[in-house]
């Protein structure tokens, strides 16, 4: 059985206190014991660069933060799919927004089915270490990409164009 490859992507700045959530997260999965076919990828703010990243496998998990007028601390888990990921105006913290990717995947025909799990950030800042809201949240969001590999884990391959 062939199984799919899974990118767990990581983004955001590590420099910015809370922004770099995304990147916090992959650091502690990177520690954890996950099956063969998944891929833990730091991505940083490497906007266009992440691409062929997002286009080479059968299932990709983002973690990133976003911007809302809701609480810290708030995680949000939405599909790619399910959305209009076609934007006037950038919802990231980054200044090229990742949707621009997911975007130019989309229009390429190699955008895999897409997890997007998000926090609003508390404290964005010059700094590396996450907030203490932000920090108490790491072990739920690990939990929520293990969940996602597994649930992924036990799909079948449907064959892309």
């Amino acid at each position: 059985m062939i199984k799919k490859k899974i990118v767990v992507l990581g983004i955001g700045n590590l420099l910015l206190k809370d922004e770099g959530v995304g990147i916090h997260v992959v650091q502690a999965l990177k520690k954890e014991s996950l099956p063969e076919n998944v891929e833990v990828v730091d991505g940083s703010v490497l906007g266009f660069d992440l691409l062929p990243i997002v286009q080479n496998c059968d299932k990709l998990i983002v973690i990133d933060a976003i911007k809302t007028n809701e609480k810290p601390g708030t995680i949000f888990k939405f599909n790619a799919q399910d959305i209009d990921i076609k934007r006037d105006t950038s919802v990231s913290l980054h200044d090229v927004d990742f949707f621009q990717v997911l975007e130019l995947a989309k229009r390429l025909n190699k955008l895999p089915p897409t997890e997007l799990i998000a926090i609003v950030p508390k404290e964005i800042a010059w700094g590396m270490e996450l907030s203490d809201c932000l920090t108490e949240k790491v072990p739920e969001l690990t939990k929520l990409v293990k969940d996602e590999i597994k649930k992924t884990s036990s799909e079948k391959i449907i064959e892309r164009s």
